[in-house]
């Protein structure tokens, strides 16, 4: 395996992450809250039209009691000298009645529905396109640096390896601090002996595995 070919170096066209896992970590705590926040109100907001829609039990209700009015009046039928005006009256408020008690019943599913509905999109609107663009980025840096710890335990010694992560340093690093862990980063020019530039790319990898939050491995190990 060449290591300089790694898709997550310097030379990728892939953008990666240049923040470090302190700067990391504040952000998923952010992006956390964001995300408890919204749930919380969307919970709130779905468990209060939740619980409005008992309305429509209170007319259901009342449309159950007009019924026993609009039977009261019916029942006024069987009384000589009233007529039947009294049973025409009653039969008219037994209909409205029931039409009130299914008005009632219908209320409270469609006012349940709307809560659950509602809720959902209180917290899918918000959350969607923070999720959407952060998740994804925030895997791809896991599996880079999965693939960084891999690859150090089998190349943990190998001076190339240091140059590597040293390349990526210079790319992702403030140029203050690259300037203040090389110098000279010019290796053809600087006269500095391998051992010298070797002892460079360890500081400058070694500052781009601090970045990651990554330490090297222990002899014990290796």
């Amino acid at each position: 395996m060449s290591v300089g070919s790694d898709k997550t170096g310097p030379v990728s066209t892939t953008i990666r992450v240049a923040a470090d896992h302190r700067t990391l970590r504040l952000m998923d705590a952010a992006v956390l809250s964001w995300v408890v926040l919204w749930i919380a109100i969307g919970a709130w907001t779905g468990v209060t039209l939740w619980r409005a829609a008992d309305v429509g039990d209170t007319v259901a209700s009342s449309g159950r009691s007009l019924v026993s009015v609009g039977e009261g009046l019916q029942s006024l039928s069987a009384v000589p000298l009233v007529g039947e005006r009294p049973a025409e009256i009653g039969a008219d408020v037994t209909e409205t009645a029931d039409e009130i008690s299914a008005r009632g019943g219908e209320v409270k599913g469609q006012l349940r529905q709307l809560g659950v509905v509602l809720g959902i999109a209180v917290v899918g609107i918000p959350v969607t396109p923070i999720a959407g663009l952060y998740v994804p980025l925030r895997l791809r840096r896991g599996r880079e640096v999965a693939q960084i710890r891999r690859h150090l335990a089998e190349h943990d010694d190998d001076p190339r390896y240091d140059r590597y992560l040293a390349d990526r340093a210079r790319a992702s690093l403030p140029y203050a601090t690259v300037a203040t862990l090389d110098p000279s980063p010019d290796d053809a020019s600087s006269g500095r002996t391998p051992e010298q530039a070797r002892a460079t790319h360890r500081v400058l990898a070694d500052a781009e595995l601090a970045r990651l939050g990554i330490r090297r491995p222990s002899p014990a190990r290796r």
